[in-house]
């Protein structure tokens, strides 16, 4: 994405759970994830949890930063993690000089914003069980069947807006009905069901 040397970049190391960064902290940087896993949360105003995303090794994370002061969300190693960090300056002054870089950020968040309108359509789906559907729908491999999950149940569940245990029910459920087959972290969608 960037014509930056990543060598030259400083490296972070997290432990599972330690946190990156605060909500109302300085941006000062964006990352890339090496190694592990990140969510972005954020505490509602009675204090429940709210998983706004997760995102997976070899990605780049909080992009939309570079565009704020502040950050406005916790993030948090979901397990022991490696970042890249790229200093908020250093990249704004790349996709300055170099169109390349500038075009390849836009494809970057566009893929985001198509990814944010498809989780707000989850959102609106009232069933659980058509929920779950939706999501394996829309988040299957490229033989539009595999789902490989790249969070743990309990952040999927968060992002379908769902408690973990209707997550596992509403899983199960499906199993047993035939509409999807489980195998660790991967989920066979084997039909559609007239949820």
């Amino acid at each position: 994405m960037l014509a930056l040397d990543p060598q030259a970049l400083e490296r972070r190391s997290l432990a599972r759970n330690e946190v990156l960064f605060r909500q109302g902290d300085k941006v000062t940087a964006i990352y890339f994830i090496e190694a592990g896993r990140l969510r972005l949360e954020r505490r509602t105003f009675d204090g429940r949890l709210l998983v706004l995303g997760t995102t997976a090794a070899g990605e780049f994370f909080v992009e939309a930063a570079l565009f704020s002061d502040i950050y406005h969300c916790d993030a948090v190693a979901t397990e022991p993690s490696q970042l890249r960090v790229y200093p908020k300056a250093v990249v704004l002054n790349a996709l300055r000089a170099d169109s390349t870089s500038a075009m390849s950020f836009l494809a970057l968040m566009a893929h985001q914003v198509m990814g944010l309108r498809q989780r707000l359509e989850l959102m609106k789906v009232r069933s659980a069980k058509e929920r779950v559907m939706l999501y394996l729908d829309l988040n299957a491999g490229p033989d539009g069947r595999t789902v490989n999950l790249r969070s743990q149940l309990q952040d999927v569940a968060s992002e379908l807006g769902l408690t973990r245990e209707v997550l596992y029910r509403t899983l199960a459920g499906l199993e047993r009905a035939g509409a999807i087959e489980r195998a660790g972290a991967s989920i066979l969608i084997k039909k559609s069901l007239d949820v």
